[in-house]
């Protein structure tokens, strides 16, 4: 088997080289892709957080200021849909913004490709001239070896020297080629390798605007954050004080702004004052502080609720029941004739059964 040659070994140990750094430069700009496609494919599967999660550990200063503005006072205004948009805009545009740099990284992939198939194919006819090279020094050794056999005759000598002479030259035309063709392939190689790096450096401005762009998201998720535990509270608040004021105008009679209704005012008002008769039951005879503390408070509760019923229904007044009242008296204090006790009995019928007797601690309604 002939040995190769020491420029065809050159040729193969520099192919060698230029085949392991451009399998490197690409591993490189592979290793550089996959990571920026798996940091977008990371920013694009990330779910959202709750604003519990994402919400900064609040500061001394910032407890300050939230008691500050927790203080009693006027409610204040809710953000405008205007500025609660503002920051799901700038979001959008930092979304967009990452989707152009995906294309940018896809573009430099191809173009990749593109050099790789370049680099591929140079490699392929570099071997077929190396290949050729070989054979024609094959024959150039069978042409000196049958020049030993022949030198007697000086004719074949001449002959074979003639066609020796031709092989060198075609073999010299080849290795000029060849050089040729290898500096072809080497400047090309080069070009090759430039374009690898500008892209391996715009990859690496890729990825110092991805990580930009991931920063301004994160401060513009925290922002939204903040914004919207902001709203949260400012609507608990809202809430809160609609339904305190709900409760104040249920105990409030039409004509005062409040939803308490005649009929409503009314079944309190019995309700009170059945209680208000069963303690009074349970006191007589009895020496017990507390009990009559209760009774004092239900005949203020029954107050209260037959008061309100007047000012539903538009009555004059209320009046407590003292010992010794009736209603025959309590018509002539206000009417000036005690024959209108019937007008006090009706109006306070949810009460009385009975006329007579009244006891005293009872609030009648004066139409």
């Amino acid at each position: 088997m002939p040995t190769p040659s020491a420029n065809q070994l050159s040729s193969q140990q520099w192919l060698a080289r230029q085949h392991r750094a451009s399998r490197w430069l690409a591993l490189s700009a592979s290793g550089l892709l996959l990571g920026a496609a798996i940091v977008l494919a990371d920013d694009e599967a990330r779910p959202t957080t709750s604003p519990a999660d994402t919400a900064p550990q609040a500061s001394p200063e910032d407890a300050g200021q939230q008691a500050w503005n927790e203080r009693p006072g006027p409610q204040r205004q809710p953000i405008s849909p205007s500025e609660q948009a503002r920051p799901k805009a700038k979001l959008e545009r930092v979304q967009e913004a990452s989707q152009q740099t995906q294309a940018q990284v896809a573009t430099l992939q191809s173009q990749l490709t593109a050099v790789e198939a370049e680099k591929a194919r140079l490699s392929l006819q570099l071997d077929l001239l190396n290949r050729k090279q070989a054979d024609l020094e094959a024959q150039a050794r069978e042409l000196e070896r049958v020049q030993q056999q022949l030198r007697h005759s000086q004719t074949a000598a001449e002959r074979a020297e003639i066609e020796a002479a031709a092989l060198r030259t075609e073999i010299q035309q080849l290795r000029q080629q060849r050089e040729l063709a290898t500096q072809k392939h080497t400047a090309q190689l080069t070009a090759a390798e430039l374009r690898l790096r500008e892209h391996k450096d715009r990859l690496g401005g890729v990825d110092a605007r991805i990580q930009s762009l991931e920063q301004q998201l994160a401060q513009r998720e925290a922002q939204i954050a903040r914004l919207e535990a902001a709203d949260t509270r400012r609507a608990e608040a809202k809430q809160q004080l609609e339904d305190r004021i709900a409760e104040l105008r249920a105990r409030l009679p039409a004509p005062e702004g409040g939803t308490l209704t005649a009929a409503q005012a009314q079944t309190q008002a019995r309700r009170d004052a059945e209680v208000l008769a069963r303690l009074i039951r349970e006191g007589q005879g009895v020496q017990n502080p507390q009990l009559w503390q209760q009774i004092q408070e239900t005949e203020n509760a029954l107050h209260r609720s037959q008061y309100l019923l007047a000012r539903a229904q538009g009555d004059r007044t209320v009046y407590r029941v003292r010992p010794g009242d009736s209603l025959a008296r309590i018509s002539a204090m206000f009417y000036g004739d005690e024959e209108t006790w019937t007008r006090l009995f009706e109006a306070n019928r949810h009460l009385l059964d009975d006329p007579a007797p009244i006891p005293p601690g009872l609030t009648l309604v004066i139409p």
